[in-house]
């Protein structure tokens, strides 16, 4: 859905190719190890690394090639749910969406296995595969998951309060598509209240951006445009402030589309040209 488009970054073109290419024949029949390279654990290393800093071409190789193995010599290596994370992420950018549900699977199953007393890698499996679901139509799946994971970042001191927030975003959007729109407006509420009690940086700022801009979408898909606008309004300048220009993007095409149905083509025309610095 749009909603959720504010929460994406694709790959890049040669990266996705070469993520594609990795992931052709899915995971298991495209991993080899050949003699003399890295050891699967260092391949994973590097693969996450890779990942984390955007370089998906390189990222992609390393995982597909060093998680079986590592897998296979130690199931309960706390590195394998996150690398099956980024190999569902990247094949759900390639538009491999079979590999991208077994990935997620798998490190759902890792984490329930064996770091149920991990809430960081039990919270993240369940978000990514949560939301992957309801990106996937379904969206009553998804919201069991995504419980799960609010429930665990509502109770773990550990997990920094504004992942709970994020949680209860991603939880709201999920019943925008069930749909129950009057229980994703108490959770987006929820979720700035929780935003509320913890130090505003920037980076809580634009939290609060993409909590508000979830909750217009889902009042303007009701008809409530008003109401939609206003928290436009609200959260344009607090993602503006973030480091990421691509949410700028979705959340000016959103409000100009809005703009549109409420017949303000001038207005919406401004809304959706270039962002300037």
């Amino acid at each position: 859905s749009a909603a959720s488009d504010v929460y994406k970054r694709q790959a890049g073109g040669a990266a996705e190719a070469a993520v594609r290419r990795a992931l052709a024949g899915g995971l298991l029949l495209a991993a080899t190890l050949l003699a003399g390279c890295a050891s699967s654990g260092d391949q994973v290393s590097s693969g996450l690394w890779h990942h984390q800093a955007g370089l998906w071409a390189q990222a992609g190789p390393r995982l597909v090639d060093g998680v079986p193995a590592l897998e296979r010599q130690n199931p309960a290596d706390p590195r394998l749910p996150t690398a099956y994370l980024a190999l569902g992420d990247m094949a759900a950018a390639a538009g491999r969406h079979d590999v991208a549900d077994d990935n997620y699977g798998r490190a759902l199953r890792a984490a329930r296995a064996y770091h149920a007393g991990n809430p960081t890698l039990l919270r993240n499996a369940l978000v990514h595969r949560g939301n992957f679901l309801r990106e996937r139509g379904r969206a009553a799946e998804a919201i069991a998951l995504l419980s799960e994971a609010e429930a665990i970042s509502a109770r773990e001191t550990s997990v920094p309060k504004v992942l709970n927030a994020i949680d209860l975003d991603n939880l709201s959007v999920a019943y925008q598509a069930v749909p129950d729109f009057p229980q994703a407006e108490r959770l987006s509420r929820r979720a700035l209240a929780v935003l509320d009690t913890i130090e505003q940086t920037p980076a809580v700022g634009s939290t609060r951006g993409v909590v508000l801009y979830n909750a217009a979408y889902g009042l303007a898909e009701v008809g409530r445009n008003a109401e939609a606008e206003a928290l436009y309004r609200q959260a344009l300048p607090l993602v503006s402030k973030g480091p990421d220009r691509w949410r700028v993007e979705v959340v000016r095409k959103q409000y100009a589309q809005l703009l549109r149905k409420m017949g303000r083509e001038a207005e919406a025309k401004t809304m959706a040209g270039p962002v300037r610095d």
